[in-house]
């Protein structure tokens, strides 16, 4: 069975060329602004989940329930920055598809906190957050993410043993290391190339 050719307008041969050339210079347009603001997100979340669990604090509702307007925020901020890209790489887009993925698969594991498995659901977070850094380092060629993806799973696999209150530091320690820190690394590559 033969597969039928499309034929490509010179409007979407002209995007195909940039989109190469783009990814071939290792062009990008990231301020690192969105992952602050995750990742001190996720840090104060964490934080607050601690403090609630210990007693020092008390709260109406789950502190993570504050990461939903921030997840729209941060996704606000994403979109800007897509729009002032000269083009949107393969690159970009398989990184979207990672992140989107783990977002979604998050998601999912925090339905157990119904379940009453609170702590267990940190552990895979954890796990999920390393994966997705992980695929980011290598797609991006960016070792930091790698290094910080195999820290994570060291942070999941110390988690099975911290099935209390404490667990909420280790998230908070990967916050710091999978956005905080990148965040302020692009956000430093991205004034000198742009100012």
């Amino acid at each position: 069975m033969a597969m039928e050719e499309k034929q490509l307008s010179e409007k979407e041969s002209l995007q195909l060329i940039s989109r190469m050339i783009y990814e071939a210079k290792g062009y990008f347009y990231e301020s690192g602004i969105s992952s602050l603001v995750y990742g001190f997100s996720i840090l104060v979340c964490s934080v607050l989940a601690f403090l609630m669990e210990k007693k020092f604090i008390r709260f109406p509702f789950v502190p993570f329930y504050l990461l939903v307007p921030v997840f729209f925020i941060q996704g606000w901020l994403q979109y800007k920055e897509e729009q002032k890209k000269k083009a949107k790489t393969f690159t970009d887009e398989a990184i979207d598809a990672v992140w989107l993925g783990f977002f979604i698969s998050a998601l999912i594991a925090s339905c157990g906190r119904f379940a009453g498995l609170n702590y267990i659901v940190v552990t895979i977070v954890l796990v999920l957050i390393g994966f997705a850094t992980f695929l980011t380092g290598m797609l991006a060629k960016f070792p930091y993410h790698k290094i910080a993806a195999f820290f994570c799973w060291i942070l999941a696999t110390v988690s099975f043993f911290i099935l209390n209150p404490y667990i909420y530091l280790l998230l908070a320690v990967a916050a710091i290391a999978v956005w905080i820190i990148p965040g302020f690394i692009l956000n430093a590559v991205f004034r000198k190339q742009y100012n």
